[in-house]
């Protein structure tokens, strides 16, 4: 099991790097990348800018929205209610419910 891993550019993934998250994968191709993390089930959370997320061909982008393990993250600029929802699926917890 690798824990968390994080898929993008040199920028996105050195600022994870500099968080102490060392399973990095620089990529040109990050759709190849994202298909073989989904197909191996070998990673719990998946980490992707969502601009990357975004031109995922809509096949993938569905397979990682209803991936369980690993989960998918998009980090940036997407709705924080559908990060919400994802985690809750993961873990059957509501996590912002006050």
């Amino acid at each position: 099991m690798t824990g968390i891993t994080v898929v993008g550019n040199h920028d996105f993934g050195l600022g994870f790097q500099l968080a102490g998250i060392h399973n990095t994968f620089v990529e040109e191709n990050i759709e190849q990348r994202v298909a073989l993390i989904l197909a191996e089930k070998e990673t719990d959370i998946l980490v992707l800018h969502d601009e990357d997320y975004k031109k995922l061909s809509s096949q993938l982008r569905k397979r990682a929205s209803e991936s369980v393990k690993p989960i998918v993250i998009a980090v940036g600029s997407l709705e924080e209610d559908e990060l919400r929802v994802r985690i809750k699926k993961v873990i059957g917890v509501d996590l912002y419910k006050k």
